[in-house]
């Protein structure tokens, strides 16, 4: 039986046919493989991912075991690093003191965070020896070689002094040792020297450990209604980002699939046989409506993966329903300015490389959310941020950035008139469109001027 066209539907009512050229539009892009692998299995791919990550960090460490040789003239450090190592950490601890004292070196943030996945229950059955004689490195080393022992280490120089600068300590371990077990044997050989450096200098380490023990910033926001809010100022910077670039993949992707579909069916003159069963305006209609439904598929899977991760890591409180809601608003109001400007576009011209030279004043407008990112998170009330609010295309970008980076609520009347100017703007921008849809969809040959599509969009 033959798939229904509108070409064997002549009764069908005007919206009838609005929903089947949708339903196409939709089905011929959303329900490719290529766009269910990019937008639907990927980010299910990564749900799942997700998921998994509590379980993947809670798995057990490998056990480390072996020999451990030393070679110490002092015979002190053996005592203190074996203590040391067979410590448990834990892990709530370790991450405090993280964040408290976060370290300065990139090697040593990495350390201390890889520790916290590690297994408070891991098996440690470490031998330890001591070697005073300086000679038996080399020894050390062949052992090393050999496979005997699990690792060596030479205190040597002045590295226990006190009043001298701390040497690099040798450390030499088998091509086999896992960077984990690496970091956890230099960790304790390190506590080690520098526990018997502080004994021997004759500090008392706790009073050592409370003097350099730097308090730790509570930045706490009040309000001018005295409401008081916890600051966390990397992420104020990130989540207004998020929340934009979301906006701008989800539309951008849809509107150039509209972009590049209508001109391809109008230089193969497939649009010619749509017009034979629909007009302009239901053709264009259905275009518009059924790109919506491609990028509403696309903000509900990224959005839902981004809340996922908010919602594993328990920071959910960053993103409440209000911004929820105003990203659904904006994102409306977003796809219907950019979709009406590419299906315009995509009319009037017969090649993508002309579609080009009329896109790009356009775009120039679009990438000041993007160029005034963080002028706009800094200052989300201020007159830069306020002024952008009202300029057109660019309105729906903005005014998410500043609602979701503000602390202080935007003023009522700036979010209002924005909405109503924006849609305002977006229905005006279908209108032009409409116009232009109208005479372009069916010219052929050389590509119109602004002055020329200004004329089809004004003049009857």
């Amino acid at each position: 039986m033959p798939e229904p066209t509108m070409s064997n539907r002549p009764n069908q009512s005007y919206l009838g046919k609005v929903f089947l050229i949708a339903w196409r539009e939709f089905r011929y892009t959303a329900l490719t493989k290529g766009f269910i692998f990019g937008a639907v299995a990927m980010p299910v791919l990564m749900f799942g991912v997700i998921a998994v990550i509590p379980a993947m960090l809670s798995q057990k460490s490998p056990p480390l075991v072996g020999t451990i040789v030393v070679v110490d003239p002092s015979d002190t450090i053996v005592p203190r690093a074996k203590a040391i190592l067979e410590t448990p950490i834990n892990k709530l601890q370790l991450a405090g003191e993280f964040v408290k004292n976060p370290p300065m070196d990139r090697g040593a943030q990495f350390d201390a965070m890889s520790d916290l996945t590690g297994d408070d229950q891991q098996v440690i059955s470490v031998e330890w020896r001591s070697e005073k004689s300086l000679d038996a490195v080399e020894s050390v080393k062949s052992e090393l070689a050999k496979g005997s022992i699990l690792a060596g280490a030479a205190i040597t120089g002045d590295m226990l002094d006190p009043a001298k600068d701390a040497t690099a300590l040798a450390l030499f371990i088998p091509s086999s040792l896992s960077p984990k077990h690496v970091r956890q044997v230099s960790r304790a050989l390190q506590q080690a020297v520098e526990d018997e450096r502080i004994a021997r200098s004759g500090i008392d380490r706790a009073m050592l450990t409370r003097l350099a023990d730097q308090p730790e910033p509570l930045t706490t926001r009040i309000s001018p209604a005295g409401s008081e809010a916890k600051e966390r100022t990397e992420l104020r910077l990130l989540v207004p980002g998020a929340f934009m670039f979301l906006l701008w993949i989800c539309v951008f992707t849809s509107a150039n699939y509209l972009l590049t579909t209508t001109i391809e069916e109008k230089s193969n003159k497939v649009m010619e046989v749509l017009l034979a069963a629909a007009s302009p305006m239901q053709l264009l209609a259905g275009k518009i409506l059924g790109y919506s439904m491609v990028s509403a598929v696309m903000l509900l899977m990224y959005g839902g993966l981004g809340i996922a991760g908010l919602s594993v890591a328990s920071m959910m409180d960053l993103v409440p329903i209000a911004h929820l809601v105003y990203l659904v608003v904006f994102f409306v109001m977003a796809y219907f300015m950019v979709a009406s400007m590419m299906a315009a576009v995509g009319s009037a011209v017969s090649d993508l490389r002309e579609a080009q030279s009329l896109v790009g004043p356009v775009m120039l407008v679009l990438v000041i959310p993007i160029m005034l990112w963080m002028p706009i998170i800094e200052n989300p009330n201020g007159m830069l941020a306020t002024i952008a609010s009202f300029v057109p295309p660019a309105i729906p970008f903005v005014m998410i950035l500043r609602v979701t980076a503000s602390t202080e609520p935007i003023a009522l009347w700036q979010t209002l008139l924005s909405i109503a100017w924006g849609f305002g703007c977006a229905f005006g921008m279908l209108w032009v469109a409409a116009r232009i849809f109208r005479v372009g969809v069916l010219m052929q040959g050389k590509p119109p001027t602004p002055r020329e599509l200004v004329k089809w969009a004004f003049v009857r």
